[in-house]
């Protein structure tokens, strides 16, 4: 018995450091995204609804024959747009709005820092690509989208959009160690958004 107790105390202290990490925007290093669900879960704030977002990157790069994959893993967590929330908050009050929309994906190569307040990219670099949606599990959205490069540059900052040009941006992430691509190399971004409800 007292080993469980122990075990939970452990687990207890280990969460509420993964929560408080991901709630400031920071991702816990050595943390499967798996876990990081569950502690934002555990550690979720009482009468609070919560949505946070989150992206991983794989490159696929075509080198003669050989194709290889360059997989960065989970690379930003947090950064929801006010202007997604502001829609967010729209939505319910009107009928021609759709959420099922938010699947636009860009990229640019702008490391300007992230912030709530933004409303596109800083320098997008490609056209708009829909995402493949699904729900990832209980309470998380996630579109898929692989874009090809047209050019070389370094791939610094993603976004997610409602249309596929213009529009409302859901988030913006900025991609740490951040790939060079060069012409026909393709980006995957994986976003997925935790929308967890009052606790």
């Amino acid at each position: 018995m007292f080993q469980d107790i122990t075990k939970r105390l452990s687990r207890n202290v280990r969460f509420n450091k993964i929560g408080r990490l991901v709630r400031r925007g920071i991702i816990p290093e050595g943390v499967e995204q798996a876990e990081i669900y569950e502690a934002i879960r555990h550690t979720h704030p009482a009468g609070v609804l919560e949505l946070l977002g989150f992206l991983r990157v794989k490159v696929f790069r075509k080198r003669g024959y050989i194709w290889h994959c360059d997989d960065y893993g989970l690379v930003s967590c947090k950064k929801v747009t006010t202007a997604f929330a502001n829609y967010l908050v729209a939505s319910l009050i009107t009928t021609n709005t759709a959420f099922a929309n938010f699947r636009f994906h860009d990229m640019g190569d702008n490391s300007a820092a992230e912030s709530n307040a933004g409303t596109a990219l800083n320098n997008s670099r490609e056209t708009r690509v829909a995402g493949n949606q699904q729900n990832n599990g209980a309470g998380v959205y996630q579109s898929i989208a692989t874009i090809t490069a047209t050019a070389g540059y370094t791939v610094q900052e993603q976004g997610l959009f409602n249309v596929a040009t213009g529009g409302t941006m859901m988030d913006r992430n900025l991609v740490p160690n951040a790939p060079v691509v060069i012409n026909l190399d393709t980006v995957q971004f994986i976003y997925e958004l935790s929308v967890s409800a009052e606790a």
